[in-house]
């Protein structure tokens, strides 16, 4: 993440919204000069060393700072996070997206762990299981008097055996709600290097290496087995901190160790049984959890996309699209891949493929609320549709193409190029046999009138959305495979390219008109264009074509070169190229787009001065949940006119963060 300026200024607002200013201070000091210790900071922020390091305190339980101590010197080194820090402005979007995805327990866990910024998981178990246990006793109108039974009776049929068993649900449903949060990625466990930065873990391991080599690495052998040590110390790292995850995994995928859970939005997710999740659990009493942000930006893309769909396609089709992006990306561990940390996954045998899933996992995931006929239409003759075509498949990515692709076949493959070669059939299968647990069936088929299963007919129906996506010219979907009738997969980085120049489209519209999007669609295709030539192509008049440039170049999104074609370098003698920089314009944008929301924020910050009296007397404790009732008629009309702004401008701050995420991290 590139720290600018106005990044910089960003992430110190927000540190000081939710944490107060102490915090605030020492991580602007640590954005400001880079890594420093405890007596840097001191003299950096004029703060004495104590309240540096309780500051510091505050910042590293809640994962805004890298540390790294020199065990020779008995240095310790801080270093920013700016990455943790941004994404405080998404707390109110995970949270929803946890809430809607996984439930309101699972709400309440990962709310209780942002508070805390991490949290054992003995400690969040009794919370969720205290909160659940005392919503339950308000609901019955009961309430406990240090008993095993309600009121120490068997009131109302209630004897102690059902209450114990109710208390065993409670409890292993805590487990089971944690045990989700932790297969799926969004909580992960706390590890030595989890407050290592990225360079300082790959260069201990480097350094590590190198002892034993105090001459250096001489000759390529020596540097390719030193890059093949450090990538596997690397991987080592990387399973030390996913151990718990896949034991978590390996018990949902035994027999009869999961149920299937229906949420309030329709969803389907699966919830681990109690022996597994608390036995594994249980073992793990004392083991620090955090929120994973790189997995909550994973699934706030999928939200994202499923829109997209949803705008352009329907709603049910952006339905099954959900789902079958919620099984790929429980393979997903993050959108972007670190470079400077990147595991290979020794199980892939096409690292360039990606993750893949079937019609079968989709189908299993898929919610018997969801109405398959809606968003199909039919044809009015039969053979309108080509099925060799609509079932085609393209088992490499459209990016792996020509000569590319070529180099990377090994000997006996040969490219798919064709219809008949790559016909999948399973889409005639699915209409003709039947599934074992069929999707809203219980696993019993159900005979139609025209003799076909229910489940069987929903597979077929599911599949056709499918292929919708499929032959999309957005690239929503990738028809890979034939197996379990048929294999998807989604080709993120052309996808989100093209969503990228949606946005940026948008943008240079509402900005610059029509005119100075065409322009800059002509740019972007045909390069570095003269201004003679430009004219033409854009079916312009040449006044008006150099009117809007000069405007758009005024604003960073075009630029000009000039090509003298002599010495003289005068203006009739030169040669003006505009060309379109796509890197530099999502640059300037997403810098543009941090200061407006430091100004949103920073707006926010004056108005509550404004109303200081008047939030004064609302956080009085007699007043709380009842303003309408205590406060005078003119003191609750200026709360609710402040409440209206603070709304209106920090709803203006997530949509900046919207277009943060298309153009930086998804």
């Amino acid at each position: 993440m590139i720290v600018t300026k106005n990044v910089a200024e960003l992430c110190v607002l927000l540190i000081s919204e939710l944490y107060g200013q102490l915090p605030s201070r020492i991580f602007a000091s640590l954005l400001t000069t880079g890594r420093s210790t405890v007596a840097q900071l001191s003299q950096h922020t004029s703060l004495n060393q104590r309240q540096v390091r309780h500051g510091l305190a505050v910042l590293i339980q809640l994962n805004l700072i890298f540390h790294n101590t020199d065990h020779d010197m008995g240095i310790t080194n801080y270093d920013a996070n700016p990455f943790a820090a941004y994404s405080l402005v998404r707390t109110g979007k995970i949270l929803d997206l946890i809430r809607t995805n996984y439930g309101h327990d699972a709400h309440a866990i990962v709310h209780d762990v942002l508070v805390q910024g991490h949290a054992k998981i003995s400690d969040l178990i009794a919370t969720l299981e205290n909160r659940r246990g005392a919503h339950q006793d308000t609901a019955n109108g009961t309430l406990h008097n240090g008993h095993n039974h309600v009121n120490g009776n068997g009131i109302n049929g209630t004897t102690d055996v059902e209450v114990e068993d109710e208390d065993a649900e409670l409890d292993g449903h805590a487990y089971s709600t944690l045990a989700q949060l932790i297969t799926s990625g969004i909580l992960e466990p706390i590890t030595s290097t989890t407050y290592q930065s990225a360079r300082d873990i790959r260069t201990a391991i480097e350094q590590d290496y190198l002892a034993d080599y105090p001459t250096g690495l001489r000759g390529s052998k020596q540097t390719s087995e030193f890059e093949k040590h450090v990538r596997e110390k690397l991987r080592e790292v990387y399973r030390q901190s996913s151990k718990l995850k896949k034991d978590l995994e390996l018990a949902s995928h035994s027999k009869h160790s999961s149920k299937r859970q229906k949420l309030a939005n329709g969803a389907i997710v699966t919830t681990f049984g109690y022996a597994e999740s608390r036995r594994i659990l249980e073992d793990h009493l004392d083991t620090n959890v955090r929120l994973n942000y790189e997995k909550c930006t994973v699934e706030l893309r999928n939200l994202r996309l499923q829109r997209y769909v949803e705008d352009l396609i329907g709603d049910t089709t952006a339905k099954v699209y959900a789902t079958l992006l919620a099984v790929l990306t429980k393979k997903v561990t993050r959108c972007q891949v670190d470079k400077s940390i990147e595991v290979e996954d020794e199980n892939d045998d096409d690292l360039s493929a990606g993750p893949r899933v079937t019609t079968q996992e989709v189908f299993e995931h898929l919610s018997p609320s969801i109405d398959l006929t809606a968003g199909i239409g039919k044809l009015h003759e039969e053979g309108a549709i080509n099925i060799r075509y609509a079932e085609k498949i393209r088992r490499y990515p459209p990016q792996l193409k020509g000569s590319t692709l070529q180099e990377t076949l090994e000997e006996g493959e040969e490219i798919v190029g064709s219809d008949d070669e790559d016909y999948d059939h399973s889409g005639e299968a699915a209409a003709q046999f039947g599934l074992h647990g069929q999707n809203g069936t219980n696993g019993v088929d159900i005979q139609m009138g025209d003799g076909v299963p229910v489940g069987a007919q929903r597979l077929h129906q599911m599949r056709q959305h499918l292929l919708i996506l499929a032959e999309s010219t957005q690239g929503f979907l990738r028809h890979c495979g034939a197996a379990d009738f048929g294999e998807w997969t989604v080709d993120f980085e052309p996808l989100l390219q093209h969503l990228k120049f949606v946005e940026l489209d948008t943008l240079i519209e509402n900005r610059f008109g029509r005119q100075g999007l065409r322009l800059t669609r002509v740019l972007r295709e045909k390069g570095k264009i003269d201004d003679k030539t430009l004219p033409t192509l854009a079916l312009m008049r040449k006044s008006d074509v150099l009117v809007k440039m000069a405007e758009m170049e005024m604003a960073g999104f075009l630029d000009v070169q000039e090509v003298p074609r002599d010495n003289n370098r005068t203006a009739a003698r030169t040669l003006f190229f505009w060309f379109f920089d796509i890197n530099r314009t999502l640059h300037r944008i997403q810098d543009n787009t941090y200061k407006s929301m430091v100004r949103c924020l920073q707006r926010l910050d004056v108005e509550r001065r404004k109303k200081k009296e008047v939030l004064q007397t609302v956080e009085r404790k007699d007043v709380q949940g009842m303003e309408e009732e205590k406060l005078r008629g003119d003191v609750y009309n200026a709360y609710v006119e402040f409440l209206d702004i603070e709304k209106k401008l920090l709803g203006q701050v997530a949509r900046l963060d919207d277009i943060v995420a298309v153009f930086r991290d998804y």
